[in-house]
C-alpha cells in the first residue's frame, strides 16, 4: 500500500502536527456576551472605585486575599471616607485611591477591549481596592499591611496633562502624633506618584521616615505589591492565557513564571540584585522597575488560575518586590509601568523579555531583524495587511536560494518517476529487491531521498520567529486589512457550525480555508508518487485544521507566502532556462563528489546486496530441502 518513504513521511507529518497543536495552536474561541455598560453610582465616600464597564463574564474573580492586617495601634487611620484622584493624560486615565495610596484604574484611551469599551487593566471588581500596596514587618513581628489605611493627598480631584506637561501626587501617612512638634517626629511612609503626560511609566518614590520603631528589629525592610495581575482584554480567554505570565529579572537573568493548573497556588521567591518583576497578558503589561536593581532584595510571584465562563482558565499573579528598610529613614524610586506592549515603549524601560519572542535561538531573528523590518515597512505603507503582503515576499525572496534545492529534489522525483514505477512492477513481489533497485537509481540519477528536507529544516527557525513575531504584534491589534477582515489579530470566522469539532470548534476561519486550497494545489505540483498521493489531501486538511484558529494576519502571511512558493516552483518547472533532464542529472551525478550521507547509502547498499547473494546462495545449494552440512549431520 505505502513504501517505507511515505510511512516516514506520513510519521513525521503526524509528530509535526501534535507537536505543533500541542505547544501553538490555539483554542477554539468561545466569545463571552458583551457586558453591559453602567454608569457610575458608587459614591466616593465608600472609599471604593466608582463602578464602570464591568469585565466580561469570562474574567472569572481571583480568590479573595486575606484581609489587610491592621494593628489596633493604626486603627484611627483606618476610619472614615477615602476618595479618589483622577489623572487623564493622552495616553490614559487612571485613578489614585486615598485609601492605601494604591492605583485604582488605568484605563488606556488609545486601545479597546473586544466588546468596545476602552482596556482598563486593573482588578475593579467589588471591594478590590487597587495594586501598589505597601507591607512590613511590625515591630512585634507581625505583619502590617497599609492597604486599609488613608493617606493625606494634598492635590485636586481631578488633573489633566497634555503631552508635555507632568504632575506630582503625593500621599502622607502618618503613624503618629498629635501636636505639631510631636508630627514632626512621628513615623511617616511617604508615595510620591509623578505621572507624566507622554508616556506609560508612571514615577513612584517610596520613602520611610522615623520609621525605626515601628520595624521588626531584624532584618526590617517593606515590599511594594501589584496584586492580582491584569484584566483579559481579548474574546478568547483560552489563549489569552497561553500568553499571559510573570517574569521576574534578578542577577542579571530573567525567569518566566507560567502557571494554569485551576485551583492550586503557586508560589516562587528570588532573591539577589532585583532588577524588575512584571505581569503581562497577550498585548499589555505591568512592570515596577527600581531606578538601580535592589541590592540582596528579594522579589515573589503568588499564582493562582480560575476557570472561566467560556471554559477557559484565568491566570492571576501577585508580584511583590521587596527593599530594605534598616535604619528606619530610607527611600527608593521606581517606575510603574502599566501600559501597551509596544516594543519601543517596554525597550525604553529595559523589560523586553515581557514581549514573547521566542526562544534563544529564535528571540534574536525575532527582535532584531523581523520586527524592524515588519515596523520599517509600516513606515510608509499604512495598510498593515498590505505590509504582512510585502513582508512575505521579502521573505520569501531571502529564503529563496534555501527553497531551491528542495523544488530541484521534488523535480527530479517527478522526472525519475517512470523508472521507479518500472521498478514497482518488475519486484512486485520482492520488496527486499525493489529497495536495493531503487537506491541504485538514486545513486545513478544523485538523488537525495532526504533532499529537500535539509533546506526545509533550516527554514523552521526563520518561520517560528515569523510565528512569534506576528502573533505578539500589538500593532496588528484591531486593524483591519480588507473585505471580510476586520481584524488581523483574531480568526476571519466566517462559518458557523451548528456542531462542536475537536481542535476546530464550532467556526471556521475563511483564510485558512484558502490558505488549504493553496496547499493542496502545491501539494499535487510536488507529489506525483501514487504512493504518496495520501500526502496531498493528508498535509492540507492538517494544516487548515492548524491553523483555522490562527490570527487572520498570520494566515495572510502563510497564505501569500504558499502562492509566492507556488508562483516560484511554477517559474523552475516550466519558464526557467535551465530545465531539468535525465541525462543532465546522470552527468551531474558521474561528476559529483560523493558526501558522508551518499557514502554511508552506498556502503548500506553493498552490505545489503552482499546479504542477499548469501542467502540466495545458501538457498540454491540445499538438496531435498537440506544444506550440505544437514546432510553430513545425518550421514
Amino acid at each position: 500500500m505505502f513504501d517505507r518513504r511515505t510511512l516516514l513521511a506520513l510519521g513525521l507529518i503526524a509528530v509535526i502536527f501534535a507537536l505543533w497543536a500541542f505547544f501553538f495552536m490555539p483554542k477554539p474561541a468561545s466569545r463571552p456576551p458583551a457586558p453591559q455598560q453602567t454608569a457610575q453610582s458608587q459614591s466616593q465616600q465608600t472609599g471604593q472605585a466608582p463602578a464602570q464597564t464591568p469585565a466580561p463574564p469570562p474574567q472569572a474573580p481571583a480568590p479573595a486575599a486575606p484581609a489587610p492586617v491592621t494593628p489596633a495601634r493604626y486603627s484611627a487611620l483606618a476610619s472614615g471616607a477615602g476618595h479618589y484622584v483622577t489623572i487623564e493624560t493622552p495616553h490614559y486615565k487612571a485613578m489614585l485611591n486615598t485609601r492605601g495610596a494604591l492605583l485604582a484604574r488605568m484605563e488606556l484611551k488609545n486601545y479597546k477591549a473586544w466588546y468596545g469599551a476602552p482596556v482598563q487593566l486593573i482588578n475593579d471588581s467589588a471591594g478590590f481596592p487597587g495594586v501598589l500596596a505597601l507591607n512590613f514587618t511590625g515591630a512585634d513581628g507581625r505583619p502590617v499591611s497599609t492597604e486599609n489605611l488613608i493617606y493625606t493627598v494634598d492635590a485636586p480631584e481631578n488633573i489633566r496633562l497634555g503631552d508635555k506637561d507632568s504632575a506630582v501626587v503625593v500621599a502622607r501617612l502618618t503613624l503618629g502624633g498629635t501636636t505639631d512638634s510631636a508630627k514632626a517626629a512621628a513615623p511617616v511612609i511617604e508615595k510620591r506618584f509623578v505621572f507624566h503626560g507622554d508616556s506609560y511609566g508612571v514615577g513612584l518614590d517610596v520613602a520611610f521616615k522615623n520609621m525605626a520603631g515601628e520595624l521588626a528589629a531584624t532584618n526590617p525592610s517593606y515590599e511594594l505589591t501589584w496584586r492580582d495581575g491584569l484584566k483579559y482584554q481579548e474574546h478568547n480567554s483560552m489563549e489569552e492565557s497561553a500568553k499571559s505570565d510573570a517574569v521576574v529579572a534578578v542577577n542579571g537573568d530573567h525567569t518566566q513564571v507560567d502557571w494554569h493548573d485551576v485551583g492550586k497556588s503557586h508560589e516562587e521567591k528570588f532573591a539577589g540584585n532585583v532588577e524588575w518583576v512584571g505581569v503581562h497578558v497577550k498585548y499589555f503589561g505591568a512592570a515596577i522597575i527600581p531606578q538601580k536593581p535592589i541590592a540582596n532584595g528579594s522579589a515573589s510571584v503568588d499564582a493562582i488560575a480560575t476557570s472561566a465562563d467560556s471554559s477557559g482558565t484565568v491566570e492571576h499573579y501577585t508580584l511583590s518586590i521587596a527593599a530594605s528598610a534598616a535604619g528606619g529613614n530610607v527611600s527608593q524610586h521606581f517606575t510603574v509601568f502599566a501600559g501597551p506592549m509596544e516594543y519601543d515603549v517596554v525597550h525604553d524601560l529595559g523589560i523586553t523579555p515581557m514581549i514573547a519572542l521566542g526562544n534563544s535561538i529564535t528571540r534574536p531573528i525575532s527582535e532584531f531583524i523581523l520586527l524592524p523590518l515588519f515596523r520599517f515597512l509600516h513606515s510608509f505603507i499604512g495598510n498593515w495587511g498590505l505590509v504582512i503582503i510585502v513582508f512575505s515576499l521579502i521573505i520569501r525572496i531571502v529564503l529563496w536560494p534555501l527553497s531551491i534545492p528542495q523544488i530541484r529534489s521534488s523535480r527530479k522525483m517527478q522526472l525519475l518517476q517512470p523508472k521507479i514505477a518500472e521498478l514497482r512492477e518488475q519486484f512486485a513481489n520482492d520488496q527486499q529487491r525493489q529497495q536495493m533497485e531503487t537506491m541504485k537509481v538514486y545513486r545513478e540519477y544523485g538523488i537525495n531521498p532526504m533532499g529537500g528536507c535539509l533546506p526545509m529544516v533550516l527554514q523552521l527557525p526563520i518561520l517560528y520567529a515569523l510565528y512569534n513575531t506576528l502573533s505578539t504584534a500589538i500593532d496588528l491589534r484591531q486593524t483591519q486589512f480588507a473585505l471580510w477582515i476586520h481584524d488581523l489579530s483574531v480568526p476571519d470566522y466566517i462559518v458557523q457550525l451548528p456542531w462542536h469539532l475537536p481542535l476546530i470548534g464550532s467556526s471556521l476561519s475563511a483564510m485558512a480555508l484558502i490558505m488549504g486550497t493553496t496547499l493542496f494545489l502545491q501539494q499535487r505540483m510536488m507529489i506525483t508518487d501514487p504512493k504518496q498521493k495520501a500526502l496531498v489531501y493528508l498535509m492540507p486538511v492538517m494544516l487548515t485544521i492548524a491553523f483555522t484558529n490562527l490570527p487572520s494576519g498570520l494566515n495572510l502571511y502563510y497564505l501569500t507566502f504558499n502562492i509566492l512558493a507556488i508562483g516560484q516552483q511554477v517559474y523552475m518547472t516550466k519558464f526557467a532556462k535551465n530545465q531539468l533532464t535525465l541525462e543532465q542529472m546522470r552527468a551531474e551525478a558521474k561528476n559529483r563528489k560523493k558526501g558522508w550521507l551518499a557514502q554511508k547509502m552506498e556502503q548500506a547498499q553493498k552490505m545489503a546486496e552482499a546479504q542477499q547473494k548469501t542467502q540466495q546462495g545458501a538457498a540454491a545449494k540445499k538438496v531435498d530441502g537440506r544444506t550440505p552440512v544437514e546432510q553430513r549431520k545425518r550421514s
